[in-house]
């Protein structure tokens, strides 16, 4: 049975930026929490499994992210990883006739390009944070991009190099300005485009009470490199104690997973951090009119 795809969003371009401005998406349509999409099966647009997701590598800003791909035995490649523009996937809304029916996402790339495409070895990940180390990927995926999405500019005229794979990010420090530390990440929000919405915080010991978890805008965060060879990456939060500690709480239970993935919620992270939108919410409808007699 062929699978029905919904386009994705907004302007998307990989780990690139956009020459010139892009249109902000009209409305947060989809949210994916990380811990859901690692290890997430990728389909075909006939249903069958293609592979699944190792990793996403996502950078400052509104840089979109990449997906990290294994293929397995489908394709022969077994000790291979295959990075691609997130743009390239579809997404799919669950089926409410199946029980426990889950979001998808599609890859819609035949296998026999699949055989072809650029690859590298498990063990060793490409420098992340070289200008050029996705050129060859983005020229090989650039015919399968969502038409939705923009145009990349060259690697070459990229301004930032900064980048996290999703799994190293967790246990990341989150510091002040001043290097006081407020807590380490947990948890990271991604949606249909491929931007991070928002990160999670364990903040509770630094906060001098019980465990907490705590939403924050990516965009509040800001990311620079650091250290002698300037080879750390700091990740710093420009927040008091306080705001953290009113910020608004992350649920980890299955039973909240929606929640924590509802426009509307994190509409309310970024309000409380005086951070704007990203995305254009949708206007308010205006009340019906009762007709006078």
């Amino acid at each position: 049975m062929n699978i029905k795809t919904l386009p994705l969003v907004g302007a998307l371009v990989g780990l690139s930026v956009l020459a010139g401005a892009w249109s902000a998406p009209t409305e947060l349509s989809q949210v994916w929490l990380a811990s859901e999409l690692l290890g997430m099966k990728v389909v075909s647009q006939d249903g069958e499994n293609v592979g699944k997701i190792e990793d996403v590598v996502v950078r400052p800003s509104g840089d979109a992210s990449y997906v990290v791909l294994s293929f397995g035995g489908t394709l022969g490649v077994n000790e291979k990883l295959f990075a691609m523009p997130w743009s390239v996937l579809r997404t799919t809304e669950a089926n409410p006739s199946k029980k426990d029916g889950a979001r998808t996402l599609v890859l819609p790339v035949v296998k026999e390009r699949l055989k072809i495409a650029p690859g590298f070895d498990k063990k060793s990940w490409p420098n992340t944070a070289n200008k050029d180390w996705s050129k060859d990927i983005d020229a090989f995926y650039a015919g399968d991009l969502n038409p939705n999405t923009g145009r990349p500019v060259d690697a070459s005229a990229r301004t930032t190099f900064i980048t996290w794979r999703a799994t190293e990010l967790k246990g990341a420090d989150v510091t002040t300005p001043t290097n006081e530390k407020l807590g380490d990440i947990e948890e990271l929000a991604i949606d249909s485009n491929g931007r991070v919405t928002y990160v999670t915080v364990s903040a509770g010991g630094f906060l001098g009470m019980g465990e907490r978890v705590v939403a924050v805008p990516w965009d509040s965060l800001k990311f620079t490199l650091g250290g002698d060879k300037l080879d750390k990456r700091i990740i710093t939060l420009d927040a008091t104690k306080e705001t953290l500690k009113a910020a608004p709480e992350f649920k980890s239970g299955k039973d909240d997973k929606a929640e924590m993935c509802d426009p509307k919620w994190i509409g309310g992270v970024y309000q409380h951090f005086s951070c704007p939108v990203y995305w254009t919410p949708k206007p308010a409808t205006e009340p019906k009119s009762t007709p006078k007699d």
